[in-house]
């Protein structure tokens, strides 16, 4: 009998022309019944799975949705489960691929007893992770593990973009550079150069919804549903704008969340971001 967190890996989407090709994997836990439960994380994640299809031409067989809704135990977001995900969004993935990864969730920061890095990203001595359903017995998902599944198989002229609406989570995969909004002015800095000399060339872009030491919050919409802060904002800035630059969507995210929330959105890159290059999923 096949176990309940072994989950069915869709067939990509098969052509015969050259394209590219688009994949992405949402992920949306609530923790029902668990302390810290959450409220609208689930729902961010269906969100951004038709966002994906319906803005940005994402095929409903090439996206990917782990929630813990209980009718959906074959896609229940385990640790298991989600790291097969990840090997199944990066599995295959050429040169002009483009990859899109969003987690709602709690996120964590794990004191670092090895002190295997203290480079800037982990001068606090704690590594970044996110908590999978079963967090409490299987282990959180740290940041190498991430890296290591999701960033480092990604071929040359591949392109990740990711979004985590999590707390803690603006160095969550480790990037060497990193835009942090200012008021009508973002300023980019590189915090990690050596990284460089072990990331691969494929152009891996973060959207975090705070800095490593702020909580991320939500919102309540019309209608009484529940959302993230970052997930909504994000969404809702590319509705009304598609064609803006990374700093741009920053800048509108930023916006957007000033209006309910003290957290600050940070955006990480493999490789510097100039001021006009677009925002493409």
């Amino acid at each position: 009998m096949a176990r309940i967190d072994q989950i069915e890996i869709p067939q990509t989407t098969k052509v015969w022309f050259p394209r590219t090709k688009k994949k992405a994997l949402c992920i949306g836990i609530n923790y029902k019944g668990q302390d810290r439960e959450l409220r609208g994380c689930v729902n961010d994640a269906w969100n951004m799975a038709e966002f994906l299809k319906s803005s940005w031409n994402y095929a409903s067989e090439d996206i990917m949705v782990l929630t813990d809704e209980p009718y959906n135990l074959k896609y229940m977001p385990t640790k298991r489960n989600i790291l097969s995900a990840l090997r199944w969004l990066v599995k295959d993935a050429q040169p002009g691929d483009c990859l899109f990864f969003h987690y709602s969730g709690h996120g964590g920061r794990i004191f670092d007893l090895h002190g295997r890095r203290v480079d800037g990203h982990r001068a606090d001595g704690f590594e970044k992770a996110i908590h999978p359903v079963d967090w409490e017995s299987a282990g959180e998902i740290m940041t190498e593990d991430l890296y290591d599944v999701m960033v480092k198989p990604l071929p040359t002229g591949c392109r990740l973009n990711a979004l985590f609406d999590s707390c803690y989570s603006g160095t969550v995969l480790d990037l060497p550079y990193i835009v942090t909004p200012k008021i009508g002015h973002p300023k980019r800095h590189a915090v990690n150069s050596r990284a460089l000399t072990k990331y691969p060339q494929a152009h891996v872009v973060v959207f975090a919804s705070c800095s490593d030491f702020q909580g991320s919050g939500g919102v309540i919409i019309g209608g009484g549903e529940f959302l993230g802060a970052m997930s909504s904002a994000f969404i809702s800035s590319l509705t009304t704008n598609p064609t803006q630059t990374y700093l741009q969507v920053l800048a509108s995210v930023q916006d957007i969340l000033l209006r309910t929330q003290w957290q600050t959105p940070q955006l990480s890159s493999s490789y510097p971001i100039n001021s006009g290059q677009q925002c493409l999923l």
